[in-house]
């Protein structure tokens, strides 16, 4: 393995925190203590939270770190938007690096710095961790990642639900990652385009990871610093009503988006197959079996809302 040790001389350059809460109340505590632990000082954080109904607004506004620089939407306009709201706020104070982060995890205090060095070693625009589940611990959540074309072109994790033992600790390019945790440096927005705000929630991280492809981004995977991640902590998990609908809608929506309407049609009797045998069979789940085929009669009308930097003009009507 590579020296690990930081490189310092980067520091100077601003880091943009990108977080977007919702129903967040009781991660907010944790994650801003770990930011605020962090050795390299030279980071802004831009919380957006969506119209959150428990006390993430009474935890918000707790911290009073002028760091911080919180934006309270009128509506829950998804995390593709907010995450959106936040870029562009960093953008706009010109950070060099862009660090999309959930506020359902916690990292080390060498979390930005190895970030940026990873950055800098390897000439790499875009930069993942290896993420943990929180529970158990240590176990793997992300390791590595890319496009599984016999599922749909869903995104896969390496190495998910192993016990760690440095198995997948080389450093490498991957095709997919979650942006709970991605580093990307600030021109590949100009080059790459924004969040599409159409997917709301899910599949926005995979079709943003799909068009750095497209555009020859590499996305590269640095073991060397972990975070644990709280999965599913604000959606209700895979198995809510809310999380089959929004799942089953944007991976028709991604397929019509990157292959066409014929593949997302000849995909829908499969993925009903599917359904039937995840929420009927094995879970008994009938809530989220409907939410799901509700999800498959919604895609179609769906189309591409892909806000574009520069300029730094970009607004929205939820504040």
């Amino acid at each position: 393995m590579e020296n690990s040790s930081p490189a310092h001389h980067g520091q100077s350059l601003l880091i943009g925190i990108v977080t977007v809460t919702y129903n967040s109340g009781s991660f907010i505590e944790e994650f801003v203590e770990s930011c605020a632990a962090q050795n390299n000082r030279a980071f802004k954080v831009y919380c957006i939270d969506n119209a959150s109904k428990d006390n993430t607004k009474e935890e918000l506004e707790k911290i009073t770190d002028p760091q911080w620089r919180i934006t309270f939407n009128k509506k829950n306009v998804g995390v593709a938007q907010g995450n959106n709201q936040g870029v562009v706020q960093a953008l706009e104070d010109n950070c060099e690096w862009v660090l999309l982060l959930n506020n359902d995890t916690t990292f080390p205090v060498d979390f930005f710095d190895q970030l940026i060095h990873a950055s800098n070693l390897k000439k790499w625009r875009v930069v993942v961790p290896k993420i943990y589940y929180d529970i158990p611990a240590r176990h793997i959540w992300y390791a590595g990642g890319g496009f599984n074309a016999k599922r749909g072109h869903t995104g896969y994790h390496v190495g998910k639900d192993q016990p760690d033992r440095g198995q997948f600790d080389k450093h490498i390019s991957v095709e997919y990652a979650p942006t709970c945790a991605m580093l990307v440096h600030k021109d590949v927005f100009s080059d790459v385009g924004l969040m599409d705000e159409s997917y709301f929630v899910y599949f926005d991280d995979t079709d943003f990871c799909w068009r750095l492809g497209i555009n020859k981004v590499a996305i590269g995977y640095w073991p060397n610093t972990t975070l644990v991640h709280k999965v599913g902590g604000s959606t209700g998990g895979g198995d809510s009503p809310f999380s089959a609908l929004m799942t089953s809608r944007n991976r028709l929506y991604f397929i019509k988006k990157h292959f066409g309407s014929l593949q997302a049609l000849l995909w829908i009797p499969i993925f009903t197959l599917y359904y039937i045998g995840r929420y009927i069979v094995f879970s008994q789940n009938i809530d989220c079996f409907r939410a799901s085929i509700t999800g498959i009669f919604e895609y179609a009308a769906m189309k591409p809302v892909v806000p574009t930097v520069p300029p730094f003009g970009y607004s929205n009507d939820s504040k």
